[in-house]
């Protein structure tokens, strides 16, 4: 299913913003350019214009609309470059720059050709179409401001050259074409840099989680768990691990198929997800196995989370195309004490996992009981 709409944006508004805000600095860095140039290039015509007009009344007319259009341009410079409103306002006040460019251009026109029989078209057609090009990937506010500029300059043009002469027709052809040009740019590029960057995100979505149970994959899960065991060593947090296998699972998929054991591993992903928090971190780390990362949690809390999961896994049957199937998980528990590396705790919160199978599946290790006569014998708990 297409993920664009008829103007080349994401339907989904949240993925639209992601995309803006990722784009942000590209289109930032062209827009400071454009204004710069724009400031430049504006006030360097000014000695152009002296030079056609003299210091006369025509020339201050023009000069002060080429003043006024710096000043915005500045305006819309400095505020860009403080980068502290939002895009909306970014591209709102790059359409009255662009707009105010026109009917500039439109004003010089007039004077010029009243003054000296002097047209400026291609100057204008430059710069519509250097907006189009430059300001990707959204599409209305430089369409909007290039047609009504556009529609600005033809009025001044027709209002010194006869509408029906060939010099004002191919005027409004170059325009015309200016715009359709760039508007076809604007929609068919952006619609390819939002092609692209949903390719991406799903690239990215495809290594982060797990494609089957939508919860973390390995090497996201692994990442995840590096940072947060450098976090809690550094700030001498608590940090617990639990690695979780399905019990018996290569006989659910000998008897009933690989279809009804992915639908199990789904399920039993759904049922523990709804018990976690949302700081914590779910991950498929092999075929059947899964790991938890349970931040500022002690091995008690994390004993208790993973009794939690143990028992919504087995307390209700699952329902699997009609066949009822009975399904548990055995726990391995550890937590943070003198590891060195991340993938030092998880072995040891494995090795409980192998404790809790060789004990009969369906456990926890170490069993919520020892840790609680722990606590009871010496006020603390210790491995």
């Amino acid at each position: 299913m297409d993920k664009l709409n008829f103007l080349g944006k994401f339907k989904d508004p949240a993925l639209e913003r992601s995309f803006q805000k990722a784009k942000w600095p590209s289109v930032r860095f062209r827009l400071l350019f454009l204004y710069f140039v724009t400031i430049v290039t504006y006030l360097a015509g000014a000695y152009i214009d002296y030079v056609d007009l003299g210091s006369g009344s025509e020339f201050h007319t023009i000069l002060l609309g080429r003043i006024l259009t710096c000043l915005s341009g500045a305006a819309a410079f400095i505020v860009l470059l403080r980068n502290r409103v939002s895009l909306g306002t970014q591209y709102a006040l790059m359409a009255i720059c662009m707009f105010l460019v026109l009917v500039s251009e439109s004003v010089k026109l007039s004077v010029k050709f009243a003054a000296i029989g002097s047209l400026s078209v291609p100057t204008t057609v430059f710069i519509v179409l250097a907006y189009y090009i430059l300001l990707t990937p959204r599409i209305l506010p430089p369409f909007f401001a290039a047609l009504s500029g556009s529609v600005v300059y033809l009025y001044a043009l027709s209002s010194v050259v006869p509408v029906a002469s060939g010099t004002f027709v191919n005027s409004a052809i170059y325009i015309l074409l200016a715009n359709i040009f760039g508007g076809f740019f604007l929609y068919t590029f952006g619609r390819s840099l939002h092609r692209e960057y949903a390719a991406m995100e799903d690239l990215k979505r495809m290594v982060a989680f797990d494609e089957l149970t939508g919860v973390c994959s390995r090497r996201k899960f692994l990442e995840a768990g590096n940072c947060l065991f450098r976090s809690a060593c550094r700030f001498e947090n608590k940090l617990a691990v639990l690695v979780m296998d399905v019990d018996h699972f290569k006989r659910v998929n000998d008897e009933y198929g690989h279809h009804v054991g992915d639908i199990v591993l789904k399920e039993v992903t759904r049922r523990c997800v709804g018990v976690l928090r949302e700081v914590d971190y779910m991950g498929r780390i092999g075929g059947e196995e899964f790991g938890v990362v349970l931040p500022y949690s002690s091995l008690h809390d994390a004993i208790r989370v993973a009794e939690r999961l143990r028992q919504r896994v087995v307390e209700r049957m699952f329902d699997v195309d009609g066949a009822y199937l009975a399904v548990s998980v055995s726990i391995g528990v550890a937590e943070l004490k003198d590891h060195e590396t991340f993938k030092s705790l998880i072995k040891d919160a494995d090795e409980q996992l192998y404790a809790a199978k060789k004990g009969g599946r369906n456990l926890v290790c170490p069993t919520p009981y020892t840790v609680v006569d722990r606590i009871y014998k010496n006020g603390i708990y210790a491995d």
